[in-house]
């Protein structure tokens, strides 16, 4: 059941509740105002039969009077349902003055206003499987389940086996995305199992549960939790039923017997085994586990063989607080007091709420083949035993023993509460068994506790004892009786005295109870041997190689310092606390732990977990759930926050790093790499050397010098940007189909009509003049220029007069690229379409 106020509870069994709903759908936010109905459907180990293992997914139907749009599949849906605790419809205070200044008011009243205050709990948190909406009536109707529709794939686990069982859970939650209540999975067993295959991590879930003879949910909060029954006292009265809400069978389940059908290895090949706990009579449960051993089944059945409930349907004003797997306690219609669990759990809003609680579970007898382990023959056994008197029978069960004799005792399991029965003679001289105790309180006890007042008005009355004739027994009730120290009792029974002067040698026999009296300056050497409990010592000092303290589940042991909790149950050592030395000299202080165990330091307040470490097979894990951690040095320090790392170091050009909401920074001072949350990222260096590919899809922009120690591709043009007189111009490079440069000049003929060029020394270094080269003349003058010979170091050129000017221009293929020609790229063609169609759309916006 949720936490809720006392305020929520009083509001909820009111004559007239008022309710509000809050329902987020992605990042919008209805109101009662925007909906028709919600149904809310919840179950927990619900069906014909007890079904342990059940991996019911909740959901919800929500009707909105409007059409919602653009709704896809697997949204999230969060709902809540808010009462109000005070209604300011139904509740004000008057204040009536006479006068209001100096005016005079006659029958009008001031009223002091609260506003309506709503209390709020979460339905759940569900993600959207279908919408449909219908515009002829302007409404929308969605649907939605909770997180178990992300737990369809296939679970393979990659666990060492055999493996725990909490690992395995473990394993399930972390693969499927899923978030766990961590106080609630440290409680599941480390029993080992075979690897479980062929399940998805819905069904894997499942199994882990039926071994914890529990359900798997996703709770309101949307953590993974594996449940039992729980009893949260809770109550409905008989005025918050329906008319003929309630419908009780008188036929009460109790679980008869447990089996399982698995395929087991032998020299012939697999067969298939049945395990079977319990009785072979009664209601059976029947599970699928290929992983299932006849001990996990036996423990299984443990755990619930004392389960026993009276199957119901009851339609009542409904409390959102409840949850399924919760115990109720209703009145029948002889109004006689009963448990059941709520199994099955629908609301419905409509403005207001009502709702159904069902444990539609079969009572009817179903018989599997008659075989009784030898545990279960043990268990049948006890079921009845002698009394230290040798006597009476002292019985187990739920169901009532065969031919009791008087004084014979019964402890009875009913539902969640377990009684003392007796065997009793009654007042018409008849025998039946009489309920004496039960850890149920009696409506009238509680509400008696609930109610007491303290009162020095009570005055009991002195009167005889019904039961004895007045003559042998008097019974004194009430007023103050003073008792003189002339007052001499010979043998009598005192309850309780406070007794002025008593001399310790006149008590020879009997026990005192060392927790009802206070004893000063004993002398401990007296005490040789017996058992000291409930004792505070103070101030002192014990001296012994060993002290051990035994607790119901665990004893701890100190010994040579070393502080070792062990589990009773099988005497396994889980965690040592000691300290060891180190070569000799410096101390180290460990503490083991078992296993696959964990370590958490918890938050009792928050209810979460500061820190959490574990062990899951060979891996080591650790979590954090802080709000702020800073670990400082001498000259350094890191520092965490939600929404911030940060490591700072003292000192010039020393690294630093710091990456929060805001954008990051790498490096010092001087050196660094830094981008802000507008995605621009700035890197300040005297060099910057990458050493694999890079690729930059925006635009560019190189303050410096560029250079490029290999190969250029370009896609696009190559420009020369010039600044002129209105702005920035573009010269595109002038390119060939193979790799020439080029060199230009000017000459003049001599009287001989003849020239010789040499070629530029620096030039014939960069171009291969082995190869032919070209050079192309322009005359400045009448007549005309031509190349009448070239070699590696000159050219030749004549021309048609004496003295005639002329410019040369020569063009050579690049050394070392010589044979280049149209070179094809590896990229492909839908790579270049898709650079292309960035660029347009940049060029666009």
């Amino acid at each position: 059941m949720l936490n809720v106020s006392d305020d929520f509870n009083k509001a909820m069994k009111a004559e007239n509740r008022r309710f509000e709903t809050r329902i987020k759908v992605g990042d919008k936010v209805f109101t009662k105002n925007d909906i028709n109905s919600w149904v809310y459907s919840g179950g927990s180990i619900s069906g014909e039969t007890f079904q342990i293992g059940s991996t019911f997914s909740n959901s919800i139907k929500i009707e909105f009077c409007s059409i919602l749009e653009n709704i896809k599949e697997l949204t999230e849906v969060t709902v809540e349902v808010g009462i109000a605790t005070y209604d300011a419809d139904y509740n004000y205070d008057n204040i009536s003055p006479e006068k209001v200044g100096s005016a005079r008011v006659g029958y009008a009243k001031l009223i002091h206003y609260k506003p309506t205050v709503y209390e709020y709990v979460s339905i759940g948190t569900f993600y959207v499987t279908k919408c449909d909406p219908d515009r002829n009536e302007n409404k929308t109707t969605l649907e939605a389940s909770d997180h178990f529709v992300f737990l369809e794939n296939e679970y393979v686990s990659e666990l060492t086996y055999p493996a725990s069982i909490r690992d395995v859970a473990l394993e399930i939650a972390n693969k499927s995305g899923s978030i766990i209540n961590e106080t609630n999975f440290s409680m599941i067993s480390t029993s080992k199992i075979n690897k479980p295959e062929g399940y998805t991590f819905r069904q894997a879930i499942g199994l882990i549960a039926q071994f914890e003879a529990g359900y798997a949910r996703f709770s309101r909060i949307n953590q993974l939790e594996i449940v039992q029954l729980i009893d949260p006292k809770f109550a409905v009265s008989p005025a918050e039923y329906f008319q003929k809400g309630l419908t009780k069978n008188e036929l009460m389940y109790k679980i008869g017997g447990i089996s399982c059908t698995v395929s087991v290895q032998s020299e012939s090949g697999n067969e298939q085994v049945t395990y079977l706990a319990g009785s072979n009579t009664g209601p059976q449960i029947v599970l699928e586990n290929k992983v299932m051993t006849q001990s996990l089944l036996e423990t299984i059945y443990q755990k619930i063989s004392n389960v026993n409930f009276y199957p119901f349907t009851l339609n009542w004003r409904g409390n959102p607080a409840l949850e399924t797997g919760d115990w109720l306690t209703l009145t029948d219609r002889d109004g006689k007091p009963f448990k059941t669990p709520n199994l099955s759990y629908t609301l419905t809003f409509k403005g207001g709420l009502t709702a159904t609680s069902s444990a539609n579970t079969n009572s009817s007898a179903q018989t599997v083949s008659a075989y009784s382990p030898p545990l279960n023959q043990i268990i049948k056994d006890i079921n009845s035993r002698v009394d230290a008197a040798g006597k009476n029978s002292i019985y187990d069960g739920t169901e009532e023993p065969p031919y009791p004799k008087e004084g014979d005792i019964w402890f009875k399991k009913n539902g969640p509460d377990d009684e003392i029965w007796i065997y009793t003679k009654l007042a018409d001289r008849t025998y039946d068994w009489v309920m004496t105790t039960s850890t149920r309180l009696s409506d009238e006890i509680q509400e008696k506790i609930d109610n007491s007042v303290p009162s020095d008005e009570i005055v009991k009355t002195i009167n005889l004892s019904e039961e004895m004739d007045g003559k042998e027994w008097l019974k004194i009730t009430g007023a103050k009786i003073w008792l003189t120290d002339q007052t001499r009792i010979d043998d009598a029974i005192i309850q309780d005295a406070m007794i002025g002067n008593l001399s310790a040698s006149k008590l020879t026999a009997g026990t005192i109870n060392a927790s009802d009296v206070n004893i000063i300056n004993l002398n401990a050497s007296n005490i040789s041997t017996g058992t000291l409990k409930a004792v505070d010592i103070e101030g002192v000092k014990i001296t012994g190689s060993k002290i051990t303290s035994v607790g119901e589940d665990f004893s701890m042991l100190q010994d040579n310092g070393a502080i070792t909790w062990i589990r009773n149950s099988d005497g396994k050592e889980i965690f040592k606390f000691f300290t060891t030395l180190m070569n000799l000299k410096e101390g180290n202080v460990r503490l083991e732990v078992s296993d696959s165990g964990s370590l958490s330091i918890y938050s009792k307040k928050m209810n979460k977990n500061f820190l959490s470490f574990s062990g899951v097979g060979t891996n080591m894990s650790g979590y954090a759930n802080l709000d702020k951690l800073s670990i400082t040095g001498d000259s350094n320090s890191l520092s965490y926050t939600p929404t911030n790392f940060e490591y700072q170091s003292s000192g010039d050009n020393r690294p630093n790093l710091r990456v929060g909401i805001t954008g990051f920074k790498i490096g010092s001072n001087a050196t660094y790499l830094s981008g802000d949350n507008n995605g621009a990222i700035t890197a300040v260096a005297s060099a910057l050397n990458i050493l694999s590919n890079v690729k930059i899809s925006q635009f560019t922009n190189i303050g410096g010098n560029l250079s490029v120690n290999g190969s250029l591709s370009v896609i696009g043009s190559k420009n020369a940007a010039h600044v002129t007189r209105d702005g920035l111009r573009l010269t595109p490079a002038y390119e060939t189909a193979e790799s020439y440069l080029g060199d230009i000049g000017t000459a003049e003929t001599g009287e001989d009509c003849t020239v010789i060029i040499p070629i530029e020394e620096h030039f014939s270094d960069v171009i291969n003049t082995d190869y032919e080269y070209q050079v192309f003349l322009q005359s400045y003058s009448e007549g005309f220029a031509y190349v009448v010979s070239r070699d590696k170091t000159s050219f030749t050129v004549q021309s048609s007069g004496p003295n005639l000017p002329f410019a040369w221009e020569i063009k050579g293929k690049r050394r070392g690229y010589e044979n280049d020609r149209l070179t094809l790229t590896d990229m492909k063609f839908e790579e270049i379409k898709e650079i292309e169609e960035q660029n347009f759309k940049e060029e666009e916006s």
